[in-house]
C-alpha cells in the first residue's frame, strides 16, 4: 500500500485527518529503503520526527499522526514580536531569526506555535513558544560543543587561541549555518588573469579528537593544512552572525567555502563550477595561507553581503573608457567592513610577512582622494573609498559602529551603474536621515560631511590634472584579441592646462610593464575636451568595450619609458590657456586570444617655458639631446617611443 493511503488510512478517525498532507523522501541504506515523510496541515509544517516506513517496522509507520489540539485554532492570537517577547522573557537573549508558525506535537497532540533559533548559553537552540497562550513549549540544543584553535587575527599579532566551534550540526566537520568549509583536494589551475580556475574535488581534512575537538596545529605554505579550515569557518560565521543580527543581511543559506590550494589569491567566485558563488583562499606561491587572516576571511565576505545588497558592482564603460568605479567600490566596502570587524588600516598583516606586500596587502592609513589615486584597477582605486572610511571609522566622534550603518544605509542604494559623486552623496544622505532622526548630533554629521568632502568623490570625474599630482599612475588589460579589440582603454584620463609663456608640455612615460608582456602603450591627444569613445561588447564574451572616436594625435610607446613633447605643431589649437588632454590604452601586440595580461604605467609631465625661460636638462641615455634652446620641435622624444598624427574621426 502507498505510504499516503496507509497512514491517512490509520489517522481516518484522527480529527480533520483528511486535510494532513505528506511529503515522502526515500532514504537508502545497506538494507534497502527508507521512506520518511514531512506532514503538514495546510501550509502549516508538523515539528517533531517525520513519519518513517521501515522495512524493520513492516510497511507500518513508525508513528501517528498527531490530533489537533482543541484550540490549535490556525491563526495565532500571539504576534510574532510577542512571542519572541517571551523567549527574551525567558532565555534572557532575543531571536537571531524571524519566527515560523509551526505545530508542535506533544503526547499525540498537535498545539500551533511560533518557532524561534537562539543563541545562549554558549549554544545554538531552538525554541517553541505556544501561539495562543504564550508559554514556552520546550527548547532542543542544535549544536554540538567542539574546540578548535585560531590566530586572531593574524599569525603575526596572535598566538593560537582555544575557542568554541560556533553553529555546527555536528562536530564531525566545520559545517553550519553559514558556511561550509573543506578542503580542494584537486583542482585544475591556471593562475593567470581569466585562466581556468575549477576545484575539481573536495572534502574536510580537519577531523576530530577522542574528544570531539579539532584541534590542528598550522601548517601554513602546505596545501594539507586542516587548520585553516577552522580558521576561516569560526571567523567567518562571527562576522556573518553579526551581520545578520545587527542587518538582517543573510546569504540564505550557508556558503560554500574551499581552502588549502595553489593560488596566490582569495576571492569570492565560482570555484567548483556549480553556477553558485562560493569563497576560496589559496595558499600563496612563497607559502603564505589567505585563510589564516581574519581581515582576508572578512573581506572576501564582505563582497558577498554588497552583492545582496547591490548587485554585481563590476566594470562598465562610458565616454571616458572603461569605467571600473563600480568594482573599485566594491572592493572598497570589502576592505571597510575588514576595518570595522578589525579596526586598524592595514588590510591582512599576516600576509605582509611576504616579498609581494610591505606591511600588509593594502594601507589605508594613506590619504587618498579622487581623483589623482584613481588607476585604472579596482583594488587601487577602491584605496579611495577605504582611506576615506578608515578616517572616519578612527575618528572620535565616528567610530567603526557608525560607519557600519552609514555604509549599509549607502550601499544598499547602489547599483552597476554607481559612480564615485553618487556613492559619496549616498554616504552623506544616510548620516542626514540619521541625524534627522536624532540619531547623530550636528558635530558628528559635519565630520562625516568634511572628511567625505575632503576625499574628492564628490565631484570626481575621472580625470587627472597632471599640473596637481607629481605622478599619475595607471592599470591596463590586455584581453589578448586582435581587430577592434586589440585596444583597451584606462578608465582614467589626464589632462594639463598651458600656462602663460607655455610654449611646450613634455610628458614623462615611466615603469611601463607591459613593453615585456606583448603588450603597447597608446596615449591619444585632444585640446580642450577628453577623448571620447563609443562603447560597445566585446562579441562573443560580452565584456564591456570603449574605443576612442574624437581625438587629435596617438603615440604609441613599446619600451618602458620614453618622453615626449608637445607643442602647436604636434597638437592644433595648443595655445596658452588652452587644455592638454589625454587617454591611455594597451595595444595587443603579441598575445594570443585571451591569453590575459595586466600592465601599469606611470606619467608627469611639466611645462617648459618659451625659449631660454627654462633651462632643459641634457637626456642622453638612450634617446635624443634636448638642447638648452631648441627650435619649435615637431617631436622630441627617446628612441623607443613612435609618434603618429591622427585626425579626429567625427
Amino acid at each position: 500500500m502507498h505510504l499516503n493511503a496507509l497512514l491517512l488510512a490509520l489517522c481516518s478517525s484522527l480529527t480533520h485527518a483528511s486535510e494532513w498532507h505528506l511529503e515522502e523522501t526515500q532514504l537508502r541504506w545497506r538494507g534497502g529503503f527508507v521512506t520518511v515523510a514531512e506532514a503538514r496541515w495546510g501550509d502549516l509544517p508538523l515539528d517533531g520526527p517525520p513519519v518513517v516506513r521501515h522495512p524493520l517496522s513492516n510497511g507500518g509507520p513508525k508513528a501517528n499522526l498527531p490530533v489537533l489540539h482543541p484550540s490549535a485554532r490556525m491563526t495565532a492570537t500571539l504576534s510574532m514580536e510577542e512571542a519572541a517577547d517571551r523567549v527574551e522573557e525567558g532565555w534572557r537573549s532575543r531571536p537571531v531569526h524571524r519566527g515560523t508558525r509551526v505545530l508542535f506535537p506533544e503526547d499525540g497532540v498537535a498545539t500551533l506555535a511560533w518557532r524561534f533559533p537562539l543563541r545562549a548559553a554558549g549554544m545554538t537552540w531552538t525554541v517553541w513558544v505556544d501561539a495562543h497562550r504564550g508559554t514556552l513549549l520546550d527548547a532542543q540544543p542544535e549544536t554540538w560543543s567542539a574546540r578548535t584553535w585560531v590566530f586572531d587575527p593574524n599569525p603575526v599579532q596572535s598566538d593560537l587561541i582555544p575557542v568554541d566551534v560556533p553553529g555546527v550540526s555536528d562536530t564531525s566537520s566545520f559545517a553550519g549555518w553559514y558556511s561550509e568549509v573543506v578542503s580542494c583536494t584537486a583542482w585544475d589551475i591556471d593562475p593567470r588573469p581569466f585562466g581556468e580556475r575549477t576545484c575539481l574535488e573536495w572534502a574536510p581534512q580537519a577531523k576530530p579528537g577522542p574528544g570531539g575537538d579539532l584541534f590542528h596545529y598550522p601548517d601554513e605554505g602546505s596545501t594539507t593544512d586542516p587548520f585553516t579550515e577552522g580558521q576561516v569557518y569560526v571567523h567567518l560565521h562571527e562576522f556573518a552572525s553579526w551581520a545578520h543580527r545587527r542587518f538582517g543581511l543573510y546569504l540564505g543559506q550557508p556558503i560554500q567555502v574551499f581552502t588549502n590550494f595553489p593560488l596566490t589569491n582569495a576571492f569570492f567566485g565560482d570555484f567548483d563550477g556549480d553556477g553558485q558563488r562560493d569563497l576560496s583562499f589559496g595558499v600563496s606561491d612563497d607559502g603564505y595561507n589567505f585563510g589564516h587572516d581574519v581581515d582576508v576571511v572578512v573581506h572576501e565576505y564582505g563582497h558577498a553581503l554588497v552583492r545582496l545588497m547591490a548587485g554585481s558592482m563590476w566594470m562598465q564603460s562610458d565616454e571616458l573608457g572603461l569605467d571600473w568605479t563600480p568594482g573599485a567600490l566594491n572592493e572598497g566596502v570589502a576592505d571597510t567592513f575588514a576595518m570595522i570587524h578589525n579596526p586598524d588600516p592595514i588590510l591582512a598583516e599576516g600576509l605582509g610577512r611576504s616579498e609581494r606586500w610591505e606591511r600588509g596587502i593594502r594601507d589605508h592609513s594613506v590619504p587618498r582622494a579622487c581623483p589623482g589615486s584613481l588607476q585604472s584597477q579596482v583594488h587601487r582605486s577602491g584605496q579611495v573609498w577605504g582611506s576615506t572610511m578608515w578616517r572616519l571609522v578612527d575618528h572620535p566622534d565616528v567610530g567603526p559602529d557608525l560607519v557600519a550603518d552609514l555604509l549599509v544605509g549607502a550601499v544598499s542604494s547602489w547599483s552597476n551603474s554607481t559612480d564615485w559623486p553618487d556613492a559619496a552623496s549616498s554616504f552623506l544622505q544616510a548620516a542626514e536621515i540619521l541625524e534627522d532622526k536624532g540619531l547623530i548630533d550636528e558635530i558628528t554629521s559635519s565630520v562625516i560631511e568634511q572628511v567625505i568632502a575632503d576625499s574628492g568623490m564628490l565631484d570626481c570625474e575621472r580625470i587627472v590634472d597632471l599640473s596637481s599630482v607629481p605622478t599619475m599612475r595607471q592599470s591596463l588589460i590586455n584581453y589578448g584579441l586582435d581587430g577592434p579589440y586589440q585596444r583597451v582603454p584606462a578608465g582614467v584620463q589626464f589632462k594639463h592646462p598651458i600656462g602663460v609663456g607655455v610654449d611646450r608640455i613634455r610628458l614623462n612615460v615611466r615603469d611601463f610593464t607591459g613593453a615585456e608582456a606583448g603588450t603597447g602603450l597608446a596615449i591619444y591627444l585632444r585640446m580642450d575636451e577628453p577623448i571620447r569613445h563609443e562603447t560597445s561588447r566585446v562579441e562573443g564574451l560580452g565584456l564591456r568595450h570603449a574605443t576612442p572616436v574624437d581625438f587629435d594625435a596617438v603615440v604609441e610607446v613599446d619600451e618602458s619609458s620614453g618622453t615626449i613633447l608637445i607643442d602647436a605643431e604636434t597638437l592644433p589649437g595648443f595655445e596658452p590657456g588652452g587644455v592638454v588632454h589625454g587617454s591611455l590604452a594597451s595595444i595587443n601586440r603579441s598575445r594570443g586570444i585571451l591569453d590575459v595580461a595586466y600592465s601599469s604605467v606611470a606619467i608627469d609631465a611639466e611645462a617648459l617655458m618659451v625659449t631660454g625661460s627654462v633651462e632643459l636638462e641634457s637626456v642622453t641615455e638612450g634617446g635624443c639631446q634636448v638642447a638648452p634652446a631648441p627650435p619649435r620641435w615637431l617631436w622630441v622624444c627617446l628612441i623607443p617611443v613612435i609618434v603618429r598624427l591622427r585626425r579626429s574621426r567625427s
